[in-house]
């Protein structure tokens, strides 16, 4: 099967790409045997969800001027500038929160929504707010993890350039390689093997940046 094919549509001044490896391995995480239709509302509530994750990032970066194009692919999401622009540290920042921002937002009007429902909703709209719940705020707060490349590691990076007023690449790097290792741990303690897999690939990534001596790109 070719990953590398690709759905390509517009949202406003925005392309979007979305790889077909995106939608496997969505599909992989949340396959569900007994449950089918779970499984294919849990494809349509990542590929929502990320896509509204990326759109916060979007609309900060063609703010910025930045013409940002976003792609969705096996990992995840990604924002990708159009043009290149230098941009403050407080900037940076602002940009790397925009996204979990935007999943936050939309999973309190998930919670408002369900909050008005009550019980009189059936058990499958249950199961899809839940659904929502989980991605938005659940892996809003794992995007938070100070580890590059994550949003959490990219506001990190940034603060400690800002604070510490240098281009330092090496000790973000450092930081990220060590919360990496708790992630790992934490991911196989609690049984989640696709994030002890992320939490790995993470780590190596940023151990061969760091040995190579070269600046990550992210």
């Amino acid at each position: 099967m070719d990953t590398s094919r690709s759905l390509d549509f517009t949202i406003g001044p925005f392309p979007v790409r979305v790889h077909l490896s995106f939608l496997l391995v969505t599909l992989l995480i949340g396959f569900n045997v007994s449950n089918l239709f779970l499984t294919l509302t849990w494809v349509l509530v990542v590929f929502f969800s990320i896509l509204v994750h990326e759109l916060g990032h979007a609309l900060v970066a063609e703010y910025y001027g930045m013409f940002p194009i976003i792609q969705l692919y096996s990992m995840g999401g990604l924002t990708i500038p159009g043009r290149s622009r230098k941009l403050t540290h407080l900037q940076e920042i602002l940009l790397s929160l925009a996204g979990p921002t935007a999943g936050f937002l939309l999973g309190l009007l998930v919670f408002l929504a369900g909050q008005l429902l009550g019980t009189s909703a059936p058990v499958l709209v249950y199961q899809i707010l839940s659904q929502l719940l989980w991605v938005n705020i659940g892996w809003g707060i794992l995007n938070l993890i100070p580890m590059l490349p994550l949003d959490g590691g990219q506001v990190m990076r940034n603060l400690w350039q800002w604070f510490r007023r240098s281009t330092d690449e090496r000790t973000p790097l450092i930081i990220s390689i060590g919360v990496g290792v708790l992630v790992i741990i934490a991911a196989l303690v609690f049984g989640q093997i696709y994030g002890a897999l992320l939490g790995f690939f993470f780590t190596f990534n940023n151990f061969m940046a760091l040995r190579s001596g070269r600046n990550m790109i992210f």
